[in-house]
């Protein structure tokens, strides 16, 4: 009996730690290479946006968990690209921090939360203006006031986790390609 106890208890303890045991690959892709999708930042994201718009092409997200598509910016980025930020968020701070992790899983974290902040605030201003259809002209020039107050914040945040990320992958191994 007592060995049978052993026998499970020494399972257990293996299962445990092999769910723990985090790939270097998969820190990296969570942590770094998830944060090419916020790589738009800006005026790339709002053209995107316009053109999606003018496609119906735009997913909200649904209460029973299904998307749909649309044409309007505001509810796409409320229910659809702000929840898929917050996850990327939610799964980075489900990563156990280590010594060899720790700087680029907080350089991370602060690029998608600075980005996450815009989005709430900033990225909703502008999606009203194009869901409101004002003039092509105030909705650039509102795109060009945001871009002088947040791009250099972003690239700088965006440079510093890559300058983290790059050399982190190339000691484990992990190829990437960077141009």
């Amino acid at each position: 009996m007592k060995t049978k106890l052993s026998i499970i208890i020494i399972l257990i303890v293996i299962a445990q730690s092999c769910s723990f045991s985090v790939s270097p690959e998969k820190y990296f892709g969570k942590v770094a290479l998830n944060s090419n999708l916020l790589g738009g930042f800006g005026e790339q994201d709002f053209e995107n946006y316009m053109n999606a718009k003018s496609q119906n092409a735009l997913y909200i997200k649904l209460e029973n968990e299904d998307y749909e598509m649309q044409d309007m910016l505001v509810p796409h980025i409320t229910t659809y690209v702000i929840p898929n930020i917050e996850k990327s968020i939610k799964d980075i701070k489900d990563l156990k921090v280590t010594a060899s992790t720790e700087a680029m899983i907080n350089a991370s974290l602060e690029l998608h939360e600075f980005t996450l902040e815009q989005y709430k605030t900033e990225y909703v201003k502008i999606a009203e203006l194009i869901d409101s259809e004002v003039s092509k002209t105030e909705i650039h020039q509102e795109i060009i006031k945001f871009e002088k107050k947040y791009l250099d914040k972003f690239w700088d945040l965006h440079t510093n986790l890559m300058d983290i990320a790059i050399p982190y992958a190339k000691a484990n191994g992990i190829e990437i390609s960077t141009f």
